[in-house]
């Protein structure tokens, strides 16, 4: 019988390289939810959801916030454990955001790429319920694209002739866009929130190729694939680039504040 994977709990399969190549979030960005939310925070822990190896956990922490970080892969957790082992104030649970019970409500609830994880029809609830009226709730993504639109659209053929189901979702959101597509069109028409803002965050840069080819590997869509498939993608898509690997980084960032109850 074939396993069944989940495709939300794959990236365990890869948890250093995931830690090492995957993009950190902009040091502003943490500081725009810092201040944005600074008001309702009010000595109450900080909530993520989906937490990953850690990157963002450890940016909250290293503000002083005391964090719960809710990560369900045992492998990625154990990273993030051992990122954060040196802040007294953070605790690592290993579960699911919908089989995480907290005991509290928090002043802060912030998701890196994980939010599209989350079960649908209970997660915007489930936010809602976890903060104390005035908290806020932080969404945020990083966006790569290939900075060179001919190498791009080579790549685009690779994966059209060995991988054509994998979808490359590139474009980055702009602000104008942001509040009329997931997630930002369900969390602004969502009574439960109010003041919706957001941040965009731009940067350029190059990676060698094995980071690139590396980045490619930790997402789910790739993992997903057969190890055939998975190999002579990764073949095809080494014979196209050259030493480095030319990136346009966007960061979105969605704020909302939880309603006075």
């Amino acid at each position: 019988m074939t396993e069944r994977r989940n495709p939300a709990q794959v990236f365990g399969e890869v948890a250093g390289e995931f830690d090492r190549v995957r993009p950190a979030y902009p040091a502003a960005l943490v500081d725009d939810v810092v201040n944005y939310g600074r008001p309702g925070l009010g000595g109450l822990r900080a909530l993520d959801v989906g937490a990953g190896t850690g990157r963002a956990t450890e940016a909250f922490a290293a503000k002083g916030l005391p964090v719960v970080a809710v990560e369900p892969d045992d492998a990625m957790a154990d990273v993030l454990a051992r990122r954060v082992a040196r802040f007294a104030d953070v605790q690592v649970v290993r579960a699911t955001f919908e089989d995480f019970r907290p005991a509290e409500r928090f002043g802060l609830l912030f998701s890196g790429e994980a939010w599209h994880w989350t079960v649908p029809e209970t997660r915007w609830s489930l936010a809602a319920d976890a903060l104390e009226g005035g908290a806020t709730l932080a969404l945020f993504w990083n966006n790569e694209r290939i900075a060179e639109a001919a190498l791009r659209a080579a790549m685009l053929r690779v994966f059209a002739r060995h991988a054509p189901s994998v979808v490359i979702s590139d474009e980055p959101v702009t602000a104008e866009q942001v509040w009329r597509q997931w997630p930002g069109d369900e969390l602004a028409g969502h009574a439960a929130f109010e003041s919706c803002a957001s941040r965009h965050y731009q940067c350029q840069r190059s990676v060698p190729t094995a980071d690139f080819l590396g980045l490619a590997q930790t997402r789910s869509q790739f993992r997903m694939l057969p190890p055939s498939t998975r190999r002579d993608l990764l073949e095809g898509l080494t014979q196209l680039f050259g030493d480095e690997v030319p990136l346009a980084i966007v960061t979105t960032l969605l704020l909302a504040r939880r309603r006075q109850r």
